[in-house]
């Protein structure tokens, strides 16, 4: 573990902090790329990085302190002391989604569109963030004899599961997934939904080997929450593709006609 990555002129610079920066970087390098690619204007999808990382950054936090909020209510500061790592990614996933709705929208650019664009670059950033964690030593897993174990909760040497590891590693292969499908003839939309899904598919695996309380059994909050979101993510994939196939067929009916 390495929470402070370097200095600059004995100015810390934290690991975590740095990782999530790098990821910003690189997914609105993508992004711009992308956007050129399919014909709109690369400024917007800067535009549209800038609200939707700010966006992302306040959901993560606002959610994470709710989930644990007796904490914070015995001690208010650590609500803006976020060394510890303290973000919620479903919270801001979920605040970066209804930003670039609203983006969109006063932009007049296709929302659905812009979520396929941005789909494929949100698990790769994740990725890097989860190596964050790893540095930072948080969002660690359960103490095990594997041969992969690794101390990697922060001030403690105990072997675990270095669940932030599993977590880059399945976000990776997301990635992988999404990025081979970005010129799918499915409908607008169908690589976010579909990164959603496989998403809490892969945090539910994560979450078995994490270090977390059990709300119901051996489940947690996040598991119960992600089989949700599966649920739906999928049912709108089968519902909007056949909803589309629908449309192509009497089109293509009309068309004889």
């Amino acid at each position: 573990m390495r929470p402070i990555l370097f200095q600059i002129w004995r100015i810390p610079v934290f690991s975590y902090g740095f990782l999530l920066a790098v990821a910003f970087v690189v997914g609105t390098i993508l992004g711009v790329k992308e956007a050129k690619r399919r014909g709109i204007n690369p400024d917007k999808i800067i535009d549209l990085a800038l609200y939707t990382c700010i966006a992302g950054i306040v959901g993560a936090r606002v959610l994470f302190i709710l989930l644990d909020i007796p904490t914070y209510f015995q001690d208010p500061v650590k609500i803006i002391n976020l060394r510890d790592g303290g973000l919620s990614f479903q919270g801001g996933l979920a605040l970066a989604i209804l930003v670039g709705i609203w983006f969109a929208r006063r932009e007049k650019l296709n929302a659905w569109v812009l979520a396929d664009i941005a789909a494929p670059i949100i698990p790769l950033g994740y990725a890097l963030v989860r190596v964050g964690c790893l540095l930072n030593g948080c969002c660690y897993g359960l103490p095990t004899s594997v041969p992969w174990a690794l101390a990697s909760k922060a001030g403690d040497q105990t072997l675990r599961h270095p669940t932030q590891v599993y977590a880059a590693l399945l976000s990776l292969a997301i990635f992988a997934i999404l990025f081979r499908l970005r010129n799918h003839k499915r409908f607008p939309g169908y690589l976010m939904f579909l990164y959603v899904g496989l998403y809490s598919v892969s945090r539910f695996i994560v979450e078995i080997f994490r270090d977390v309380p059990r709300m119901v059994g051996p489940l947690s909050i996040t598991q119960l929450a992600s089989i949700v979101v599966a649920f739906g993510a999928f049912a709108c994939i089968a519902i909007l593709s056949s909803e589309n196939v629908q449309h192509q067929q009497s089109g293509q009916v009309v068309g004889r006609e």
